[in-house]
């Protein structure tokens, strides 16, 4: 889910010190101080505000980072990648854009956001948090390294399948098996190797964490993240 490059520049944006939409502030959720705070350096997706903040909570080394969530037409369903500039910058410096689609090809539009239940909302967002927290501890030559790695789909696998698993460390395993068993389900196969896998044959790689891999890394009771097989 995540499509990390450097070749399109994207604008400067100047991140508040809350983004949350006005008419939101006093509602029931949002009124918590608590869960303002997650709101911090950030872009809100309208609409969906309840659900990027649930998944923010659980990421709270994300307070400071400035994150972007834009809504629009993209072929994968979300994406992760760190502004153009700021790539270049010191860690702490960086700024990030999650895009959430709107509009795909065909095949891809029963996995849009808005089709989606809560839980799988904050599971598929909470994955793409799990992105931030890698790229947010890399230096710019370790970045330029996975922007290479991302040549290989052997190295995707791997990639993808550790974000799962920063996803559940962070607690939420639950929500994100959510997103997992719908995509299966709604694709009708056992294994998803990503949006551009969908017209191709996909022989059993679990790039993204089944269901079952999923339940296997977390202990129900707490949420403890239990030994996982790389192999």
């Amino acid at each position: 889910m995540m499509l990390f490059f450097f070749g399109a520049v994207l604008p400067g944006y100047s991140y508040a010190q809350q983004s949350v939409p006005q008419e939101l502030i006093g509602t029931t959720y949002l009124s918590d101080s608590i869960n303002l705070v997650y709101a911090q350096h950030k872009m809100l997706p309208r609409g969906y505000e309840k659900e990027t903040l649930e998944a923010l909570s659980h990421f709270p080394e994300l307070q400071n980072v400035p994150i972007r969530f834009a809504i629009r037409k993209s072929f994968s369903t979300l994406k992760t990648r760190p502004s153009f500039w700021s790539a270049l910058m010191p860690k702490r410096h960086r700024t990030y854009t999650i895009i959430i689609s709107n509009k795909t090809i065909e095949q891809l539009m029963p996995l849009m956001f808005n089709h989606l239940s809560y839980e799988a909302r904050v599971g598929v967002i909470g994955h793409e948090l799990s992105h931030v927290v890698f790229l947010s501890k890399k230096t710019t030559a370790q970045c330029l390294g996975v922007l290479v790695g991302h040549l290989s789909a052997r190295y995707l696998d791997r990639f993808e399948y550790n974000t799962d698993m920063i996803c559940i460390q962070h607690g939420l395993g639950k929500d994100l098996e959510a997103w997992s068993s719908y995509i299966r389900n709604t694709m009708h196969t056992s294994f998803w190797r990503g949006a551009g896998y969908v017209n191709k044959k996909n022989p059993g790689h679990e790039r993204y964490m089944n269901p079952s891999t999923i339940e296997k890394n977390i202990d129900n009771s707490n949420g403890r993240v239990l030994h996982i097989n790389n192999n």
